[in-house]
């Protein structure tokens, strides 16, 4: 490729910490070539894990995963080739526990705390140092030399490390951008620009209202403008951008938390965040109003919105379902608010084993195989999403060629990090509850919400200060 790419109530919020994900930046400068002194640890891991499995009559792990059965087939194939690439493991088994999402995040944490013996987990990327602090997972840092390291994207090294310690891996990374369908911007004479660098929230609000289709005249579309994000969520991965957009890079807005990790009156609700929250809520209610307040799903891929914003992922779903090619769409870039700055945020699935774990060398083992190269190859075969790592990210033609090269692109130029703080999982809490009220509730003073959200996240995160110092 021409570059080298080196992501209401007590109630709600427990609904809410059970709906947290992804589906997901640091230096750009790749990490120095390993010592010798980590190289041998690693080593002498990779040799106690070998000798862990070799030498018992069978090794049986237990991995929490998420989502589906049909996830579980694509890691019973990558733990076919681990076993046939690394035959020390041949006696090893593992069996799934196929989590639904809404469950997964608590699970882990509960579980771990209650003393199950489960190995490894599946993880999104913000949570990394959340379950470090509580010490739900293990230092990953013996297993993998600096070289090994190196490997991954930046964004994924500091979302999987805790406090300079590596923690935990990933398998994939992520960068949403706005798909459209190519038939109906063309009925509608809108040209989306076909680069990263694309419209503003403001500019791009003209396109969604051309597109926007109600021809019965009974007040509801029958083709929405815009769905901002997966569909299936309310959450920081897709709707908190909007307000960091708002922000000039390095303030305050885009920063979103202070650096101490558990300061958010001042970032949060600044007057361009404030701003960028409003404009959210104006999607959903009033006389230009784009999106339904009540989720469809598969909006887009079923046609009934004009745009979504989305990760990658979704040419892989297009793919899918219409496999004749009779789904026409385009790529352009994330929208953001004006005066402020383009961004999508990184992160995905990551990998942790559990300090529970009878077998952790083993389970490290099968942690580096599945993002690694081949297992990581496997996976994006499968699920067609911006891969971890830079040899993956390289090597594959797509990332070379509209409109997937604009993903590779947006995850080096403007790819940021969620938040990183222990308290990210309070955050999502407290986060998606001022989100589904902004976008539901009738009457509301959107200034005073957010500014009552930020207070409620600093009095839950005061348990986390120091943590960094």
């Amino acid at each position: 490729m021409k570059k080298t790419y080196p992501y209401k109530t007590l109630a709600i919020l427990l609904v809410i910490l059970a709906m947290v994900i992804t589906a997901c930046g640091g230096d750009t400068t790749e990490p120095a070539a390993d010592s010798g002194s980590e190289s041998e640890a690693a080593t002498e891991a990779d040799t106690s894990s070998s000798g862990e499995a070799s030498e018992a009559e069978a090794v049986t792990l237990k991995f929490v995963i998420c989502c589906s059965e049909d996830d579980a087939v694509v890691y019973n194939e990558i733990f076919d080739a681990w076993r046939a690439a690394e035959p020390q493991y041949a006696n090893v088994t593992v069996e799934l526990d196929v989590t639904p999402f809404a469950e997964l995040f608590p699970k882990i944490e509960t579980s771990v705390a209650a003393g199950a013996d489960f190995d490894l987990f599946q993880a999104d990327g913000p949570d990394i140092k959340h379950y470090s602090y509580n010490e739900v997972i293990i230092s990953l840092d013996k297993y993998f030399t600096d070289e090994e390291k190196a490997a991954f994207l930046p964004q994924t090294i500091e979302e999987g490390s805790y406090l300079g310690t590596f923690m935990s891996p990933a398998i994939m990374q992520s960068c949403s951008l706005m798909f459209y369908n190519s038939d109906m911007t063309d009925a509608a004479g809108v040209q989306p620009p076909q680069q990263l660098d694309g419209w503003t929230i403001q500019e791009a609000w003209d396109a969604w209202e051309k597109t926007q289709t109600d021809e019965n005249g009974d007040g509801t579309p029958e083709v929405w403008g815009l769905r901002w994000g997966q569909g299936t969520w309310t959450g920081d991965y897709e709707q908190g951008i909007i307000r960091r957009s708002a922000g000039e890079r390095g303030s305050p807005t885009y920063a979103g938390m202070g650096p101490d990790g558990i300061t958010f009156v001042g970032y949060l609700d600044t007057p361009e965040a404030v701003a960028g929250y409003q404009a959210y809520r104006d999607m959903h209610f009033g006389d230009r109003a784009v999106t339904p307040i009540e989720s469809i799903p598969d909006i887009f891929f079923t046609k009934q919105s004009a745009f979504i914003v989305h990760p990658d992922n979704a040419i892989g779903t297009i793919n899918r379902l219409y496999p004749d090619g009779d789904f026409n769409y385009g790529v352009t870039g994330i929208p953001y608010m004006e005066g402020g700055t383009e961004l999508c945020h990184t992160g995905s699935w990551h990998f942790g084993v559990s300090p529970n774990s009878e077998h952790q060398d083993v389970a490290a083992a099968l942690v580096k195989y599945i993002t690694g190269h081949d297992g990581a190859r496997i996976w994006y075969d499968s699920l067609r999403q911006l891969p971890a790592r830079f040899d993956l990210l390289n090597e594959l033609p797509e990332y070379n060629e509209y409109p997937q090269q604009l993903f590779a692109q947006g995850l080096e130029e403007i790819g940021q990090p969620r938040i990183q703080t222990p308290c990210y999982t309070e955050y999502q809490q407290i986060h998606a509850v001022l989100l589904q009220d902004l976008q539901s509730a009738e009457e509301l003073d959107v200034a005073a919400r957010v500014q009552q959200a930020a207070t409620d996240l600093e009095s839950a995160c005061a348990k986390y200060k120091g943590w960094n110092e």
